[in-house]
């Protein structure tokens, strides 16, 4: 029970974990290798905690922070879902070999913090995923390309 709460509370609002420092997103890290640990019931001697996040298929949160974000593009891109997201398709001035990559437009930032905004890191992370990713049919199809593209670079 415990650990659905905790689990649920590193889920909750992990789009705000983008772009915090290293030591913040070491200590969410740390909340979740403890939680792997409570779940198995392994103490830290016992297994590596990347060994536990592997065996139940939880993505490290600096990548399930990029998963969200890809997933929330993907709705807003394929279904017009949630409705708060527009979906500002990459369009180049003229003809190009870019223009059917299904891509999405990066808003211009002035300042380091306007980096961390949704509008600029949620299509600078669709855009960073290969193609064969961002082309699938279905939803569930693409969740499965995505967590496995994650898996492989992580």
């Amino acid at each position: 029970m415990s650990a659905s709460i905790v689990g649920s509370r590193l889920d909750y609002c992990n789009a705000l974990f983008y772009g915090v420092t290293q030591s913040t997103m070491k200590k969410l890290q740390r909340v979740q290798n403890n939680l792997a640990r409570v779940v198995c019931d392994v103490g830290w001697r016992h297994a590596h905690s990347a060994d536990l996040l592997r065996v139940f298929h939880w993505l490290p949160v600096h990548k399930w922070v990029m998963f969200k974000a890809a997933s929330l593009c993907y709705q807003s891109c394929r279904f017009g879902q949630p409705a708060y997201l527009p979906r500002a398709s990459y369009i180049p001035a003229r003809h190009l070999r870019s223009s059917n990559s299904d891509r999405l437009n990066e808003p211009p930032t002035r300042i380091a913090i306007g980096e961390r905004r949704f509008s600029h890191y949620a299509p600078r992370t669709w855009n960073s995923l290969p193609t064969t990713v961002r082309s699938a049919d279905s939803y569930d199809s693409f969740k499965a390309r995505l967590k496995t593209h994650l898996f492989d670079t992580v």
